[in-house]
């Protein structure tokens, strides 16, 4: 990642961490419903790093105050779920919450509408009109088909940012980012599915705090 890389990611992590917090309840809902619906196979999860960043020196953390994900018209609930779990994968890679920590950690989200186009099948008959018993048609074959179409969908791409940010230097050692896409499903355990989409996110995390 180069210099001009990292800069524009501490300044994304920072404006996000704004901006974000205005959005209404019913997206970030309809963001953590996602989540909950993508438990499995429908949500993605994926990495990136700041190679110069020395993971070796990192030993605590503590969150942004506020995140991305709280504040504004957002209900609490949102924020303490994603601190709780995020608490806890955190702690089991051994790292100490500090009040001047080597990492603070931001969640934020963001959301795109998209069209995606779905094939299908229908089958149809296909043969000679059938004519009165005795007549020269009545019998004649009837062929079967299927024939092939396609469907566009509008559907909202929801993506969940986990950013880990080197305190002393401002910018971004690490991040994650769990995606999917929106349906009509509503989550209702809603602390589950927070829960699993930082898991899968941690499942990349390969460092754990120096002994």
């Amino acid at each position: 990642m180069t210099a001009r890389h990292r800069a524009f990611a501490w300044t994304r992590c920072w404006a996000r961490g704004r901006s974000l917090r205005t959005v209404g309840l019913p997206l970030l809902v309809c963001c953590l419903a996602l989540t909950a619906v993508g438990c499995s196979s429908g949500l993605a999860v994926r990495s990136d790093e700041d190679p110069s960043a020395d993971f070796k020196r990192y030993q605590t953390w503590n969150f942004f105050d506020p995140m991305g994900v709280e504040g504004g018209y957002n209900s609490p609930i949102f924020g303490e779920l994603f601190r709780e779990a995020i608490t806890r994968e955190m702690r089991e890679r051994g790292y100490r919450l500090a009040e001047n920590p080597d990492l603070l950690i931001n969640v934020t989200f963001k959301s795109d509408d998209k069209v995606k186009m779905t094939a299908y099948t229908t089958p149809y008959m296909s043969g000679a009109y059938y004519g009165r018993p005795g007549g020269a048609s009545y019998g004649s074959a009837v062929g079967v088909g299927v024939g092939v179409g396609k469907r566009a969908t509008k559907t909202t791409e929801v993506s969940v940012f986990i950013d880990l940010v080197d305190s002393q230097k401002r910018q971004i050692s690490w991040q994650g980012v769990a995606v999917t896409d929106a349906n009509d499903k509503v989550a209702q355990q809603l602390r589950d599915a927070i829960f699993t989409a930082v898991n899968r996110v941690y499942d990349l995390y390969p460092y754990t705090a120096s002994r």
